[in-house]
């Protein structure tokens, strides 16, 4: 499938706000209405993926968004030039295996639009699928830190 990304807006992040997934995967479920800002804030740019008939199935998040360890000012990345990644596949979308293909046009427009050294993505660790998905994309986990709020995450690079 055929994707498309384009600078989230605000009718894009306000459908992704609510979004709700099934449990186990409901802690990715929004809760703070200040998470549209973070959309829509370009500093760390969120984009919108669309498939080929137009339709909203996820984002990508580059750079500090896709942070999951204290504040830091928003940033696309840092002198080492590892781009940072986050994204989401619409709740109805996922375990239907379109990871593969998503992850991979994420990293291509990355590629084409800022040159990285290389990726870096965390994915809670409980997420098996998500972290197969990332294995099979070229992704390493490199640590498994757990965070003040107990929440265990899995650090991946390529």
């Amino acid at each position: 499938m055929a994707y498309t990304f384009r600078p989230m807006d605000e009718a894009d992040a306000r459908a992704i706000a609510a979004w709700h997934y099934d449990p186990p995967y409901a802690i990715y479920n929004a809760v703070n209405p200040d998470e549209i800002a973070d959309l829509l804030d370009q500093r760390s740019p969120y984009y919108a993926a669309r498939d080929g008939r137009g339709d909203l199935v996820g984002f990508f998040a580059y750079g500090t968004a896709g942070e999951v360890e204290g504040f830091v000012e928003p940033r696309l990345y840092g002198s080492d030039r590892v781009l940072t990644i986050g994204l989401g596949l619409r709740p109805d979308l996922t375990g239907r295996g379109l990871g593969l293909a998503f992850v991979e046009a994420g990293m291509s427009f990355a590629r084409e639009r800022y040159s990285p050294a290389a990726f870096r993505l965390f994915v809670l660790s409980f997420n098996e699928r998500a972290i197969r998905v990332y294995e099979r994309a070229g992704f390493l986990a490199v640590r498994v830190f757990r965070r003040p709020d107990g929440l265990e995450f899995t650090e991946m690079r390529r």
